[in-house]
């Protein structure tokens, strides 16, 4: 069975930009595995770093379940990421673990600092994980190939200048909402967090409203919006299309 990783910064970054995507292409017969490179240590207004940690972690472990899925923790730590020895060795070895034939990671230029790291970080890892001489840890060996990659949309729909993305495809998930609100209903702890910090007073609503904005695209009720990477050695076909036909559509 092929594998995919979805790779974040945060507990329920994942969920709230591409968790409809990963329902569907459970459907379609993928494994999926989830990961972030932190723990969301610094999120919550009174609890201390190693207690909210532990309830992050395992609101990501019980969201990854929802669609029989699997969870990996980098072991970063919330607001410190970033592009150095540690995070690099740490991102290599979960791609290596998961061998994925598609990653989808944040956005390269999204709106918080360890976004815009984690995407270096995840990008980068996809490349020299199949470096043999890199990182020799027992039991992992390197991969034999580069897999596709996807960021998925910024945080917001909006870069830090205020603007939309050049976004390559938009996939139609109106199917998998629900699923996706359950996956995102696990993190109360984030829900807490951001009515504390953002004053966001309905966490569940704001992550629909966004998906309806992304359907508005493409005419349909939710979707969730991707750039692929076509850098040097990665694919450059759209397998997204492939797979999931027209709940994909392109944008040119």
């Amino acid at each position: 069975m092929e594998r995919i990783l979805a790779f974040g910064c945060h507990p329920d970054d994942i969920e709230f930009m591409c968790a409809g995507t990963l329902a569907l292409l459970v459907k379609k017969g993928f494994e999926i595995h989830l990961a972030t490179m932190t723990g969301g240590e610094v999120g919550h207004p009174f609890l201390a770093a190693h207690e909210i940690r532990n309830i992050r972690l395992k609101e990501n472990e019980n969201s990854a379940k929802i669609i029989g899925g699997f969870f990996h923790y980098a072991g970063g730590s919330d607001l410190e990421v970033e592009y150095n020895d540690f995070y690099r060795r740490a991102s290599v070895r979960i791609i290596r673990k998961v061998d994925p034939l598609i990653v989808f990671t944040t956005f390269p230029f999204d709106y918080l600092i360890d976004h815009k790291e984690t995407s270096r970080l995840v990008r980068n890892a996809c490349y020299i994980a199949s470096v043999p001489n890199y990182d020799k840890e027992p039991g992992l060996k390197p991969t034999n190939r580069f897999p596709y990659l996807y960021y998925w949309n910024a945080s917001g729909l909006k870069d830090i200048f205020g603007n939309e993305l050049p976004l390559t495809c938009i996939v139609d998930i109106s199917s998998t909402i629900n699923i996706k609100e359950e996956m995102l209903a696990c993190h109360k702890s984030q829900m807490e967090w951001l009515k504390y910090h953002n004053k966001w007073e309905n966490y569940l609503e704001i992550m629909k409203r966004q998906s309806r904005k992304e359907g508005e695209k493409i005419g349909v009720e939710f979707a969730e919006g991707f750039i692929q990477h076509k850098g040097n050695g990665h694919p450059q076909d759209n397998i997204l299309k492939q797979i999931l036909g027209e709940l994909c559509q392109e944008i040119k």
